[in-house]
């Protein structure tokens, strides 16, 4: 649930008309515009989102299905428990509490995304308001908005956060000059992205990122820390895994090929635990940045210059 004190700083989506007041179960504008507020959660929708209130109210299966994250279900437990994983984020956890250390007490925090990671996050991020929000509300989601028009004022969060998000805009530039907008001057932004995975949260799923076409989203931001999530052996095993898999349509051949491929082909991952280098940089599955946002533009070349500082 959005607090009270925080809808003061929305703004429509699309107009851009303060908020004035709630009432019957919709948020008013200064435009006099509406939008509804549906089990105390705003949907903060416009016309020109890809995501409508009628599909969100529905619990439209788009960008995630909650079934398939159900931990309940014996298939979903296996896959998740039993069988190993083809890739690992072995830095999340310090990543977050670097990321946590570098934030002032009782700082606001908006997570964009955020899935089925909402606790998690409000547990790292403990000491501050953690504003968690994604396209759906198929978990315990605080608001519903669309990335490329945050209704938020500009300069309201200390960090902005990004997941596995990115690569589902359908303009990321748009998605970036959003999240910056949002980001106070001195503030954080974290954006985490593939650059190598199969085609998936379809048809949602649009772009893949180099190191250097994440870092020129953010021309106005310093590059305060770049990590590879899941290195090249990670992309490895999934490529090959995936072609096994899909190597049929017939679901018993598949699901024999996802477990045989998971131990074949999961202790690859291991082999990733490399620092960030030109090389290592050639075919990761994914990166995370943090930029720190200082207002300063950047010349195209002033940013490719720190791809040739890494370390060869």
């Amino acid at each position: 649930m959005l607090p009270n004190s925080f809808y003061s700083n929305i703004i429509h989506p699309k107009s851009k008309a303060g908020f004035k007041q709630v009432i019957d179960g919709k948020i008013v504008f200064t435009d006099d515009s509406e939008l509804l507020i549906y089990n105390n959660i705003p949907i903060l929708l416009s016309t020109d989102s890809i995501f409508n209130c009628t599909d969100v109210i529905a619990n439209k299966v788009t960008t995630q299905d909650s079934n398939f994250r159900n931990k309940n279900n014996f298939k979903n437990y296996i896959r998740t428990k039993i069988i190993p994983s083809l890739s690992f984020d072995f830095n999340i956890e310090k990543r977050y509490s670097d990321l946590n250390l570098l934030l002032k007490k009782e700082s606001t925090i908006l997570i964009l995304g955020a899935g089925d990671k909402i606790e998690y996050y409000k547990n790292i991020f403990n000491n501050a308001t953690v504003i968690a929000s994604d396209v759906h509300i198929q978990f315990a989601i605080d608001v519903v908005l669309d990335g490329h028009e945050i209704p938020f004022k500009e300069e309201v969060f200390d960090l902005v956060l990004a997941a596995q998000v990115i690569e589902h805009t359908l303009k990321p530039w748009l998605f970036a000059s959003e999240i910056f907008r949002v980001t106070k001057t001195g503030g954080y932004i974290q954006i985490e992205a593939p650059q190598n995975y199969p085609y998936h949260g379809q048809p949602y799923d649009f772009y893949r990122f180099t190191f250097t076409g994440l870092r020129s989203l953010f021309s106005k931001c310093s590059l305060h820390k770049a990590i590879i999530t899941e290195g090249n052996a990670s992309t490895v095993a999934i490529t090959n895994a995936n072609f096994i898999v899909n190597a049929s349509s017939n679901k018993y051949y598949r699901q024999m090929a996802l477990f045989t491929t998971r131990f074949l082909f999961g202790w690859m991952k291991y082999l990733d635990n490399l620092k960030l280098t030109q090389r290592t940089v050639s075919s990761p599955k994914g990166f995370a940045m943090t930029f720190l946002k200082d207002n300063k533009e950047r010349t195209t070349d002033e940013l490719f210059e720190e791809f040739y500082k890494l370390p060869k």
